[in-house]
């Protein structure tokens, strides 16, 4: 058999897919290269309702997601379950943060202090890491929710607000006592509180410019983006803090303008001498 019949038999043979595979107590479909994860991804994102809102006909997202899952050890279906992009920050929500615990052989465990009265009310919660038996311990009041503004919040600060003390005080055991669970993804009910409208620009600005009404200043972000073609005319004497003229510098007497007359009659004749 000659080399080309050699090499046009073996493009005839079928390319052997690889084969799933499962492992664990729970079985679950683990991707095991990049191609697989995108394959998985764009199925699952093609996968209606069984998968959340947020990810479906997305299968960039749903990729991440699952990678994201990956680090901490979530199978696919888990991270997709479990994990939401709030205020720009992957993070876990649910019951997928005890969860992570356990497997990771730590006890987390919450107890509300005064639960008859809202005002004296407080969550503690303690960790037990399995590895070396430390304990962690955390506490957060409603006091606490009071001084961050969250206390009467639209939402679960005021439907279950017990709740919400219980998952801020876990979340703080969880973080300081077990970060090496979480390797760095965020825990929805901190993020969530983070809220937009706490941010502000910080982009530093390396060049002066000239501001409206002529104060000079630095550009914001904001207009450096939308600049506007034209001031409007309020804008540029808004605050008369500038060193525009007052109304009675800028208003000329009848003594300026007799003297501007003169020296223009002047400067008129000695021209028309020069001419002559």
């Amino acid at each position: 058999m000659t080399q080309n019949t050699q090499v046009a038999t073996q493009a005839q043979k079928p390319v052997e897919k690889a084969q799933i595979k499962t492992g664990g107590t729970l079985a679950a479909l683990a991707p095991q290269s990049i191609d697989e994860a995108f394959r998985l991804a764009e199925a699952l994102s093609k996968a209606g309702n069984m998968v959340p809102q947020h990810y479906q006909g997305k299968p960039m997202e749903t990729m991440a997601a699952i990678v994201k899952g990956m680090e901490v050890g979530l199978a696919p279906m888990q991270a997709l379950s479990s994990i939401a992009v709030i205020n720009g920050r992957a993070s876990l929500w649910g019951d997928a943060m005890p969860a992570l615990m356990q497997r990771a052989g730590h006890h987390i465990d919450v107890e509300i202090e005064n639960e008859a009265d809202l005002e004296k009310a407080v969550a503690v919660s303690t960790l037990t890491r399995g590895d070396t038996g430390k304990t962690i311990t955390r506490r957060f009041s409603y006091q606490d929710a009071k001084r961050a503004g969250l206390a009467g919040k639209r939402g679960p600060w005021q439907e279950y607000p017990l709740r919400m003390l219980a998952n801020r005080a876990r979340a703080f055991a969880i973080r300081d006592g077990a970060a090496d669970a979480l390797m760095g993804i965020g825990i929805a009910d901190e993020v969530s509180d983070y809220g937009p409208g706490a941010a502000r620009d910080v982009t530093p600005h390396s060049r002066p410019a000239p501001r409206r009404g002529g104060v000079s200043g630095f550009i914001p972000a904001d207009e450096m983006r939308n600049p506007d073609p034209e001031p409007d005319r309020d804008e540029i004497f808004d605050a008369e803090t500038s060193d525009a003229p007052t109304e009675s510098e800028s208003t000329p007497t009848e003594d300026d303008l007799r003297r501007a007359e003169e020296e223009a009659r002047a400067v008129g004749g000695f021209s028309n001498q020069e001419n002559d």
